[in-house]
């Protein structure tokens, strides 16, 4: 009996041990290594992945490769945690307003060759972004991790209705957080059209279930709103930051998300020089007709409606740089995201467009680096990713440049890895031969 008590048991042990011992191993050599933190880059690293797990980090000269390892020599080349983009809406299209919700799988193809491993889903169909969220994790469609917020909680005249909680007395808040709840969401989202009470209501009720609420922007009343407890702003916005509002951010622990890319969109700046369109990270993936449309829609003439706007968006523009800034120096954490899709805002190639005009608002390229790897992690307050470390999650980027220096760089991508996976940027471009055809229709 105690023959086959330890036959058994070493059975038990060699069972269980077995997916440990197959677990793929790759070392990636000679980078010079952005670990996300800001701090100066590495040369001569090495980094070893096991599974879908950072398993050491160090010089090379003391780092002793597995045998059996997958080397990848980035010798020349930067390597550095994959981007999350924290502020999407996955519903496809390219405007903004008309989804394209059955072609989802272009757009998580767009936002993997972009080499965004993460994003945060800031307003959707509750049904449909949890479905998208399941069948990623279980490996069935290959995307990005998917954090979200489901419906947006809005007034009782909400701006985009198909994808609101329509909100107008406190008695519905707890049935509304609830549905959240069992929907497994992430953070809540409150937009404009809340009250600072029922705002409030919203926060408390939320709580209950550790649930977090990320309010819209700064048009929300910045110092009070802050007063109500969210936990972030989902944009960086005007009017000008007041030193107050800075100060409580900082006292209260509220993050704030950046979304450039959307007010340069209002400003239709980019799309005064439209060669970006044929950049292999909006060329490749996009469907031809997409671009043709954006193409037609810029060369529109403007009314002098229209002409006001743009200049307000300008405006708007050049505020919430100084605004990010600012946050950046009072030591708020700022995460990238670019609210895509809009004019000229594509999911994917759009966060390095955000990385792009943080830049231009005075940050380092290191730190708007750390603005879509660490902080973005620390947004979610998940340990588990963001960095170039041990334990972490192992989503990177081989790049072909030096991003520390020129914030450009990020774009000329070599390779993806995605959980330990190296993957095939061949087989997430946009090929019309087996694309359903899928028309942008309807409206949010």
């Amino acid at each position: 009996m105690l023959r086959s008590t330890v036959r058994i048991a070493t059975l038990v042990v060699l069972v269980i041990a077995a997916p440990a011992r197959a677990q793929q191993v790759t070392a990636v050599t000679h980078a010079v290594l952005i670990d996300g933190n800001g701090g100066e880059p590495v040369p001569d690293a090495v980094v070893v992945i096991r599974g879908s797990v950072i398993e050491v980090v160090g010089p090379a000269r003391s780092v002793l490769v597995p045998r059996s390892a997958n080397v990848i020599d980035a010798h020349g080349r930067t390597l550095m945690p994959g981007l999350a983009d924290m502020h999407v809406h996955l519903m496809g299209g390219w405007d903004g307003e008309h989804v394209d919700m059955l072609g989802y799988q272009r757009y998580l193809n767009s936002l993997l060759y972009a080499g965004v491993t993460t994003v945060l889903d800031m307003g959707n169909v509750l049904p449909y972004i949890q479905q998208l969220r399941h069948e990623i994790a279980a490996g069935r469609i290959p995307g990005p991790r998917i954090y979200l917020a489901g419906p947006v909680m809005d007034g009782p005249d909400p701006f985009w209705p198909p994808i609101s909680y329509v909100v107008s007395s406190e008695a519905q808040l707890p049935s509304y957080v609830n549905q959240l709840k069992m929907a497994r969401v992430d953070v809540v989202k409150a937009y404009v059209g809340l009250s600072e009470r029922l705002l409030t209501g919203l926060v408390r009720e939320a709580s209950k279930d550790s649930l977090r609420v990320f309010a819209h922007s700064w048009s929300l009343g910045s110092a009070d709103v802050i007063r109500t407890g969210i936990a972030a702003f989902a944009h960086v916005d005007s009017p000008p930051i007041s030193d107050e509002t800075v100060r409580l951010m900082r006292e209260r622990g509220v993050a704030s998300i950046t979304t450039l890319a959307m007010l340069e969109s209002f400003s239709q700046r980019r799309l005064d020089r439209l060669a970006f369109l044929s950049a292999p990270l909006v060329a490749q993936v996009t469907p031809p007709q997409f671009l043709a449309a954006l193409r037609t829609f810029a060369a529109k003439a403007p009314t002098p409606a229209e002409s006001t706007a743009r200049a307000r968006g300008l405006v708007r523009l050049q505020t919430a740089m100084r605004n990010v800034k600012q946050l950046v120096e009072s030591e708020i954490v700022v995460a990238a995201g670019t609210d895509a899709p809009y004019p000229g805002v594509f999911l994917g190639e759009g966060v390095h467009r955000e990385l792009e005009l943080l830049v231009e608002a005075g940050l380092t390229p290191l730190q708007a680096i750390s603005t879509a790897t660490r902080n973005a992690a620390l947004l979610m307050k998940d340990t588990t990713w963001g960095t170039i470390a041990v334990g972490k999650r192992a989503d990177l980027l081989i790049i072909n440049g030096d991003p520390a220096h020129h914030i450009a760089d990020t774009r000329d991508i070599e390779t993806v890895i995605l959980r330990g996976q190296v993957l095939n940027r061949k087989e997430l471009e946009f090929d019309p031969k087996s694309d359903p055809g899928f028309e942008v229709v309807g409206s949010i």
